[in-house]
């Protein structure tokens, strides 16, 4: 089984017609432990999804005949579909099949129907899903928070993909939280991305790797799309306040700047200026200048990303995923921007393999 990675290539429109056949005769290929699914299994309604919104990634699909008749018992739930057992999904067209999932099978839902065949629902998550069982209590002396993911991955057998943080910590403790939102919430501290793909941690400085899985054209690819603009979120500075024990004072550090995405020049910052200044005051146990004025500058450029939120569906595209960007285009000169992906969802199904996609950004 090939590792899943975060495909970093650009494509053009045509370089995609051309590779997946102008997107003719959608298919797919599903592994279980590393062998492909038999012929006379029938799989219908498949879905892959991704997000950053702090759930792992998902899969789910049907298979319609894992009922026999003749002994009135399920098919395949002793030795394919097993709890537990390794996934890997493809999809794509004819022949050009591309991994968008690998993770474990975690729910056999068996189906009965007065209308239908009994079936089977087979559901699974990423290795992400380990990361959230259980809490935690642990202490690190002296690490970066980049070193502590790294730690933290290790257990799990994982490969990172890390931007080293800058502040060395005397001190930083886990209380009572699983692993995975642990790492959520050093990444929301520092306004890092963190988000798994495959075996994979990815813990980055945002607006990083940005270049767009593809250009979407309205009219052409891009099917349907909705972009909401909306200041009710927005703020114009962030003052982060602590207490530093060592030398008995209070610590404190304001952020007013926020790194733009895209070409358009206002933020909810700048617009919402024009109507006073709208400070949001955080309490913390942050105890040295530093860490204040990097998660004040965390705390504005996360809620600056909610100016923008859109979602949309296009032709079924395997390389579009979570963690990501998109460019769309012809939508008119504002909104023809780059984007953050958000979230994803890959269905295939009897009518066809469409892409839907939620988006981010911090520009108009």
């Amino acid at each position: 089984m090939a590792e899943l990675k975060l495909d970093s290539g650009q494509f053009t429109a045509s370089e995609l017609g051309k590779r997946y056949n102008d997107f003719f005769a959608p298919a797919f290929e599903i592994l279980v432990n590393g062998s492909k699914l038999a012929s006379e299994i029938m799989i219908t309604n498949i879905r892959v999804e991704s997000s950053l919104e702090g759930t792992a990634d998902s899969f789910l699909f049907h298979v319609t005949n894992a009922f026999d008749i003749n002994t009135n018992d399920f098919l395949w739930i002793n030795d394919v579909f097993v709890l537990g057992k390794a996934v890997e999904i493809k999809l794509g067209y004819e022949t050009e099949l591309i991994s968008v999932f690998q993770g474990y099978i975690t729910s056999v839902t068996v189906e009965f129907s007065g209308d239908e065949a009994p079936g089977l629902l087979i559901r699974g998550l990423d290795m992400s899903y380990l990361m959230m069982k259980g809490s935690k209590s642990k202490s690190w002396s002296k690490k970066k928070y980049s070193d502590i993911v790294k730690d933290i991955a290790g257990t799990y057998g994982m490969k990172t993909k890390i931007d080293d943080t800058t502040t060395l910590y005397s001190t930083v403790s886990q209380n009572q939280v699983d692993d995975y939102h642990f790492i959520q919430y050093l990444a929301e501290l520092v306004h890092y991305d963190f988000f798994v793909v495959g075996k994979t941690v990815y813990f980055r400085k945002p607006l990083t790797e940005m270049t767009p899985v593809v250009d979407l054209q309205y009219g052409s690819m891009l099917r349907s799309l909705s972009i909401d603009m909306n200041i009710a979120d927005q703020i114009t500075e962030v003052t982060v306040r602590g207490w530093d024990n060592k030398e008995l004072k209070v610590v404190e550090a304001s952020a007013t700047t926020v790194t733009k995405l895209g070409s358009n020049s206002k933020t909810g910052k700048d617009i919402l200026k024009a109507q006073g200044t709208y400070k949001e005051h955080v309490y913390t146990n942050i105890d040295s200048q530093e860490e204040a004025k990097t998660h004040a500058e965390a705390v504005l450029n996360k809620r600056s990303m909610k100016l923008i939120s859109g979602q949309g569906e296009c032709v079924g595209i395997p390389e579009i995923r979570a963690g990501r960007y998109l460019k769309l285009s012809g939508i008119g000169e504002k909104l023809s921007q780059p984007y953050y992906i958000m979230a994803t969802a890959h269905l295939l199904n009897e009518n066809g393999y469409v892409t839907r996609f939620q988006l981010g950004g911090n520009a108009v």
